[in-house]
């Protein structure tokens, strides 16, 4: 198990509701609606304003869909307290119990801090959607440190990076990045 990633790009909302197997049909006359791929993306409640412009659990059709595995849980994580690292967030010792006394970036996010990355760090990081208004603040914070990320010497987080930035680039043209 870990952290699939899912974007699309000039998303358009079906006219659509579910029949009893979750597939689109149309609201009135209950017959399948023709598309080759469709997304649902949920909005999740815990992280109000990522994705505003986009209904939750709504049909959408897209001109394009990507997608990544960001990794297990574990290695999601490690990459994003590395983001937050590169980001310039001040680091606090971990005190709980999964991983005492290490080094947590992400947690001024957590807390509440405003900046590059933030709306990522201080995210789900099992399901919800982010929007194309956020996806295009992201795009720009990781077109920003483009060159810092460039430099950093793993390189899995830099492959990481690149996957980041290519989905929030994509999605900041009406569309949005699906966690699942």
């Amino acid at each position: 198990m870990g952290l699939d990633i899912t974007y699309v790009r000039q998303a358009k909302l079906l006219d659509a509701i579910a029949d009893e197997n979750h597939e689109p049909i149309d609201p009135t006359t209950r017959e399948p609606i023709e598309c080759d791929e469709y997304e649902r993306p949920y909005v999740n409640p815990d992280f109000p304003g990522r994705a505003d412009d986009v209904v939750d659990r709504a049909f959408y059709s897209a001109a394009e869909s990507c997608g990544f595995n960001a990794g297990g849980y574990g290695g999601y994580g490690h990459w994003r307290n590395t983001l937050a690292k590169l980001a310039g967030y001040e680091g606090v010792v971990d005190a709980d119990r999964f991983s005492p006394g290490t080094i947590n970036h992400c947690r001024a996010c957590w807390d509440g801090a405003q900046g590059p990355f933030s709306e990522l760090i201080n995210f789900s990081d099992c399901e919800g959607t982010i929007g194309a208004a956020v996806s295009a603040k992201l795009a720009r914070d990781f077109a920003e440190f483009q060159a810092k990320a460039d430099a950093h010497p793993d390189e899995r987080f830099r492959t990481k990076y690149a996957e980041w930035r290519a989905a929030f680039e994509c999605a900041s043209d009406s569309g949005f990045v699906r966690f699942h």
